[in-house]
């Protein structure tokens, strides 16, 4: 297969593989194929890769979520109400159920993290960084990664300083959008 970016061919690799989630930081994977460009290094996932990141995600959101206490969220009545929306709107909302306000499950009912709720009524996106918040300690991530941390970090150091892109990109919603949100 040919490298859309450079024309240099990927070759399949396995191994472990560390990923940067803006929302939950880093994401190790052991044991997985992906394709690597021999010639610009750019890497192409499998689909079997792609369902273990987005697992891990979500087991990582979970974890974290699962830390925060009882009071800090609100049940879906109080979150309909906060957004301006009907209970119904709430649940069939796209953006919502696809991730965009942080929620958990207690049985059958659902709860919205508060401070999700804000952010989404305020800009449309409820997610904010999730690893800054994690009360639990981060060993079990730092022992695999630091190889893999260490040879980075040297790579880096010999490459000329760039300016960063802001880590959150401004967002274009649809009328619609907004205005079933609201």
């Amino acid at each position: 297969m040919d490298c859309l970016e450079c024309g240099g061919t990927y070759t399949e690799e396995t191994g472990t593989y560390l990923i940067f989630d803006p929302y939950v930081g880093n994401i190790i994977l052991h044991g997985v194929t992906y394709y690597q460009c021999v010639k610009c290094g750019d890497i192409l996932y499998s689909a079997q890769m792609a369902q273990e990141i987005d697992s891990e995600r979500n087991k990582r959101i979970h974890e974290v979520l699962d830390q925060f206490p009882i009071g800090d969220f609100i049940n879906s009545s109080d979150t309909a109400s906060m957004l301006g929306i009907s209970r119904q709107a709430l649940h069939k909302n796209r953006r919502i159920n696809h991730g965009f306000i942080y929620q958990t499950k207690l049985g059958s009912t659902i709860f919205y993290l508060r401070q999700s709720v804000q952010y989404y009524k305020k800009c449309g996106d409820g997610r904010f960084p999730l690893h800054s918040l994690s009360r639990t300690t981060s060993r079990e991530y730092i022992e695999h990664t630091v190889p893999l941390k260490i040879s980075a970090v040297y790579e880096v150091s010999k490459m000329p300083i760039k300016p960063m892109r802001p880590l959150f990109e401004p967002i274009s919603i649809s009328r619609k959008e907004y205005s079933y949100a609201r």
